[in-house]
């Protein structure tokens, strides 16, 4: 029993000590250990697009939110987190040897997007490996630098709206509004 004793007292002393640095106390004073700078400056991204799509929603906005806490995680500002409305597209079987339809099917394709700012080079690198690491079974990421255009594809246009805008400029036409009988 003693003996039992002896080294349940030395496995909680251990786990008590468990770091080196813990074994080993303070430093004492008269040892140096000098600063080293890292001279090194690596070219920052300015803002990344990070794109998932996908046709099944659940793993894709699973993934959404890993991409989100790992690009904090890394300490990239996350400029913005969103999804893009879905495009649906209608797939057609056929049955064999005939041109007689089987079943018709819609497909929806879920589009989501994390918007990053201020990235390292080399950061990127790491965080990149990591997502294709863990992307799941159809899936696909790209990663991009953010342009004008990835802004306008976000939102849904408003045909009507764009009608009525259309005719208030052809409105400013002289000849239209002389025949409208306005001049």
């Amino acid at each position: 029993i003693l003996q039992m004793l002896r080294r349940a007292s030395v496995l909680k002393e251990a786990v008590r000590c468990a770091s080196l640095r813990e074994k080993a106390g303070s430093i004492p004073a008269s040892v140096y250990e000098p600063v080293f700078h890292d001279p090194r400056e690596f070219p920052e991204h300015e803002q990344l697009n990070i794109r998932m799509q996908g046709y099944d929603y659940v793993p894709l906005e699973n993934f959404q939110g890993l991409v989100h806490r790992l690009s904090k995680r890394f300490g990239f500002n996350v400029v913005d987190s969103y999804a893009v409305a879905a495009q649906t597209e209608k797939v057609v079987s056929y049955r064999p040897n005939s041109t007689m339809v089987d079943q018709e099917l819609g497909l929806s394709l879920y589009d989501r997007v994390v918007r990053i700012s201020d990235v390292p080079a080399p950061r990127l690198q790491l965080l990149v490996n990591i997502l294709r690491a863990h992307t799941p079974v159809g899936v696909k990421i790209t990663v991009k630098s953010h342009e004008k255009a990835d802004e306008d594809y976000r939102y849904i246009p408003d045909v009507l709206l764009k009608q009525r805008q259309d005719e208030l400029k052809m409105l400013d036409d002289p000849q239209i509004r002389k025949n409208l009988g306005w001049e």
